[in-house]
C-alpha cells in the first residue's frame, strides 16, 4: 500500500485477486528478499497474476465483489479514492 510491502494474508487472497481492478498491477507483485550465496540481501519478484494459484482464481469467481469488499474494507477504507 502507497509504495509499501504490505502482506496480504492467504485466506484473502481470493478477495484480492476479486478486486485486483482497483489496484495498479505492479501494486499486486509478489516480493520478498533472500540472501546470495555472497551474503547480499537480492530482492526478488514475481508479477501478477503469475504469483497466483489457480484455485484461488477459482474462488475469486465465486465471491461477489460485495463480499470481496467486506473482507478487505479495512485495506479499502485507506486508500484514495481514484
Amino acid at each position: 500500500m502507497d509504495g509499501k510491502v504490505t502482506y496480504v494474508h492467504r485466506r484473502l487472497w481470493p478477495a484480492l485477486v476479486r478486486l485486483a481492478h482497483r489496484f495498479r498491477p505492479d501494486a499486486l507483485a509478489k516480493v520478498w528478499s533472500e540472501h546470495t550465496p555472497s551474503g547480499a540481501h537480492a530482492r526478488r519478484r514475481i508479477a501478477y497474476p503469475e504469483w497466483v494459484p489457480a484455485e484461488v482464481f477459482g474462488q475469486a469467481e465465486r465471491i461477489s465483489q460485495e463480499d470481496a469488499e467486506r473482507q478487505l474494507a479495512a485495506v479499502l477504507d485507506e486508500r484514495p479514492r481514484r
